[in-house]
């Protein structure tokens, strides 16, 4: 039996631990609210066309979007989360914000580790508190401190250390925590964990080639069989969102009943980027897709804009590691299953390349350096702002002297083709070329788009698929789109998705026939 003083102290114990669990709980679930991030146009600023063949509108009443904070830098930022839960100094870790643990880095690679942690305690952390190595591979170790400063009790921080990969292949783990006049505060232990490899040599990559094939993405399911038939279409393409639950099993089977490979989008909520782990949990959703039956699965979408990965952490090699995850998975589960990088946003927006955003062609020269072939089969790419003949080089009306490669379907090509000195041949997951014709008006953003006609749309189509043919430098092509008919407010998007659509309204097919031509000998 317990004494009666023995079953008091006992029970402050429980409620002390209780009360801590509590509060990181609370902190923790702080963090899952975030504010929508505003997304910078996709492509340079068009200009105006004078003499259009259909009305610019703009929306009657537009709604500005709420903008988020940028990220936060080395230094403090607190942010009141919870009470007091703990005597004296405390800290709790809220998540990892960078650098998932056993990201894959090249020898010498520098990067930044970021975590977050909570002032669980009663006490205001002393102005001298920071983040100091404490054990592990010392060659992972920073040179230096990372300074963290007075947080009071209930906010977090978030605190960077800017590491470098060791020059030796291996998996190496380092322990940190905070400490102020050279004391440890309980609870603050964090652990950098990472592999590194040699850095990887085009000269020496194996190339991977096939021919090409032609396809569409459909939006209405298996549809519109014969006109994808006349076509001369061999792949249907739909969008997977991690979270939704969709079975894909069924569609597929159908496509391959009727003839078809099908290739998979697959790509998830920007905000998720930087959860606890991401790449883990998103790779083996995409095995499944493999295990499926998927003919190939493309690794998310234009993660070089912040529409699709989290303003403020936008890297290539960010996004390496994930893609490397997801290869490794998807080809345990199904060998036979296509791995296609993320295609892009084809735009010099940026003017560089930095964590808030990324032209696309610092982006594939980031993939280059990251090593990132050795984790795809075919390069994914985007082209769906042209607005002359495939060949052209100049006269887009955005940009009549040529000085940018996005608005130009042949030079961009020849860009993304060369970036990986020809190792690897390009799947165009969306080329498009919109038409207004038959829906009278042309959304402002996509004014550069208004003098094209149907049969403009039809004629270019045609010509890229022959110019992908016969260059060689494209594996396949998947028009975008075959049937969507949503246009100028599709969902939450001024996008006028039936435009690009070669069924057009009252369901004429005219690509369908100039593809069909093609293929007549």
């Amino acid at each position: 039996m317990f004494e009666p003083k023995s079953m008091r102290r006992l029970l402050r114990v429980l409620l002390a631990l209780t009360a801590v669990a509590l509060g990181v709980l609370l902190v923790a679930a702080a963090q899952l609210v975030r504010l929508p991030v505003a997304v910078p146009a996709g492509l340079p600023s068009p200009t105006q066309l004078t003499g259009r063949r259909w009305d610019v509108r703009a929306r009657a009443t537009p709604v500005a979007t709420p903008t988020a904070p940028p990220p936060a830098a080395p230094t403090r930022v607190a942010t009141p989360t919870a009470a007091a839960l703990y005597p004296g100094l405390r800290a709790a870790w809220v998540a990892d914000l960078t650098v998932e643990d056993d990201s894959v880095f090249s020898w010498g690679e520098s990067f930044t580790k970021t975590w977050r942690l909570a002032n669980v305690g009663a006490e205001t952390w002393p102005t001298d508190t920071v983040l100091s190595f404490m054990r592990g591979d010392e060659a992972l170790a920073s040179a230096a401190d990372a300074v963290v400063g007075a947080v009071p009790p209930g906010a977090t921080v978030d605190v960077s250390l800017r590491l470098i990969a060791p020059k030796k292949n291996g998996r190496y783990v380092s322990s940190w925590a905070l400490t102020t006049d050279g004391a440890r505060i309980p609870g603050s232990d964090v652990w950098a964990v990472i592999q590194t490899i040699e850095p990887a040599s085009l000269a020496e990559l194996a190339p991977i080639r096939g021919a090409f094939e032609l396809g569409g993405h459909v939006s209405q399911g298996l549809t519109h069989v014969a006109q994808l038939r006349q076509a001369g279409m061999v792949w249907v393409k739909v969008q997977a969102r991690y979270g939704e639950n969709v079975d894909l099993r069924p569609f597929i089977a159908a496509a391959h009943e009727q003839g078809f490979k099908v290739a998979v989008s697959a790509v998830g909520p920007a905000a998720m980027v930087t959860e606890a782990g991401f790449s883990r949990r998103v790779s083996e959703w995409m095995a499944g897709i493999a295990a499926a039956g998927a003919d190939a699965i493309e690794v998310w979408n234009e993660p070089n804009l912040p529409r699709e990965w989290r303003q403020g952490y936008i890297s290539p090699r960010a996004y390496t590691n994930l893609l490397c995850t997801a290869y490794s998975a998807i080809k345990r589960a199904n060998r036979g299953t296509l791995v296609i990088s993320a295609a892009p946003a084809p735009t010099g927006y940026f003017n560089g390349c930095t964590a808030n955003g990324c032209d696309d062609a610092p982006w594939l020269e980031g993939l280059v350096v990251t090593g990132a072939a050795r984790c795809f089969d075919y390069l994914g790419a985007h082209h769906n702002a042209g607005a002359t003949s495939p060949a052209a080089r100049t006269g887009h009306p955005a940009d009549p002297e040529g000085k940018h490669h996005s608005w130009y379907f042949l030079p961009q090509t020849e860009l993304y083709y060369a970036q990986f000195a020809g190792k690897r041949q390009l799947f165009y997951t969306e080329l498009g070329y919109l038409s207004a014709e038959g829906y009278g008006w042309i959304p402002e953003g996509f004014s550069w788009a208004g003098n094209i006609s149907t049969a403009m749309q039809a004629a270019w189509l045609a010509e890229a698929v022959a110019l992908s043919r016969e260059g060689g430098m494209v594996r396949a092509l998947i028009i975008w789109n075959v049937d969507a008919t949503c246009y100028g407010d599709c969902g939450s998007a001024e996008d006028p998705q039936g435009g690009y659509a070669i069924i057009r309204p009252g369901g004429a097919c005219p690509a369908c026939e100039t593809l069909e031509a093609l293929r007549e000998p």
